[in-house]
């Protein structure tokens, strides 16, 4: 029987004084994209926002992750988290070393299910990872085939419309939303301020969200 698990990524941008010349030339290019395309928040936000986003820019600071059967329910999520930039490598090799476990013991396989997993966490977690010299141990959680979905369903793939976002559809399918008093833009500044524990939470709740709205449009897929 395939096991599907659903999980998301928190990231962080990486402090700009420590960034190469090229790097710094690649976070001017991403800050003016998003100004260009008319973005509201004050300027340290959009210039955090275009570090967190990106790879080369940014860290990982938590993946959730949250087991179960889309035709019954799920389990209690799992984290790993980072406090600092200077644990992503250790949390990295812990996160794919329990990976590794628990694809030896899924024997029909899994599903990976995200929600825009393909565009964001998968090409994050694998450059990332390859940063750190640190080699993936399950090739199915990183595919990014768009219409592929045995191995890695994404749902924000599922209707080919215009791009939406965890919290369309959550809304759109009547799945409470993750996203409350804390969201995305929270992520850096709890970091920073010592606060992992609330990262962690809001994460868990993105991947049982993610799980329980693949749940809803399976009769879709």
């Amino acid at each position: 029987m395939t096991r599907h698990v659903a999980w998301d990524i928190e990231t962080c941008p990486r402090p700009y004084e420590e960034l190469s010349e090229s790097h710094r030339q690649r976070h001017r290019k991403e800050y003016e994209h998003r100004m260009e395309d008319g973005m509201e928040e004050p300027s340290d936000e959009i210039k955090s926002k275009a570090a967190s986003l990106h790879p080369m820019l940014g860290w990982i600071c938590c993946i959730s992750a949250v087991a179960g059967d889309l035709d019954d329910g799920y389990r209690n999520p799992h984290s790993w988290v980072a406090s600092s930039q200077d644990e992503e490598a250790d949390m990295l090799e812990e996160f794919w070393k329990d990976i590794q476990k628990l694809s030896r013991h899924a024997g029909g396989g899994i599903q990976w299910i995200t929600c825009n997993g393909k565009r964001f966490d998968v090409p994050f977690l694998s450059a990332r990872s390859t940063r750190h010299g640190i080699s993936p141990t399950n090739k199915g959680i990183l595919s990014t085939h768009k219409y592929q979905t045995e191995s890695h369903l994404d749902l924000a793939n599922v209707w080919d419309a215009p791009w939406y976002s965890l919290a369309d559809l959550c809304d759109h399918l009547g799945v409470e939303s993750p996203k409350g008093e804390f969201d995305g833009s929270d992520v850096a500044p709890a970091i920073e301020n010592g606060e992992p524990e609330k990262v962690r939470r809001y994460c868990e709740r993105d991947a049982v969200a993610t799980f329980k709205c693949a749940q809803l449009v399976q009769p879709a897929l």
